[in-house]
């Protein structure tokens, strides 16, 4: 293989795993987490000591809408998109009702747990 196809065949492999999300898996380390105004995210959770910590996410700042679903996505700002009534359903995952109807987010795919704060994953 000639080096410049080498070179192409890394720089497309390297693009592929930036596009790659790691799962935030909050739910692991926050206990009594709840949707709050429709769009925050309140949780305790524990931090690098062991520590609990009451915590906050605007989930705006992670979370969009895709034609079937909400999806993690910076920026997203889903509530602003029209979804509205968002509460926890089942485990970590959000329904809310979109236009086009309800819409299910896997918060544990969009948010992380960094020592004791909620963030976008």
């Amino acid at each position: 293989m000639q080096p410049k196809a080498v070179l192409a065949l890394l720089a497309t492999a390297f693009g592929a795993i930036q596009d790659v999300q790691a799962r935030g898996e909050f739910s692991r380390s926050c206990t009594n987490y709840y949707i709050e105004n429709n769009n925050f995210l309140r949780a305790t959770c524990k931090n690098a000591s062991g520590g609990q910590v009451n915590s906050a996410l605007n989930l705006n700042a992670c979370i969009g809408i895709a034609s079937t679903s909400l999806v993690c996505r910076a920026n997203g700002n889903y509530a602003a998109n029209g979804c509205r009534a968002c509460l926890i359903r089942t485990g970590a995952y959000m329904l809310c009702g979109c236009p086009g109807g309800n819409k299910i987010a896997d918060l544990d795919e969009c948010v992380a747990n960094r020592n004791g704060l909620l963030a976008c994953a």
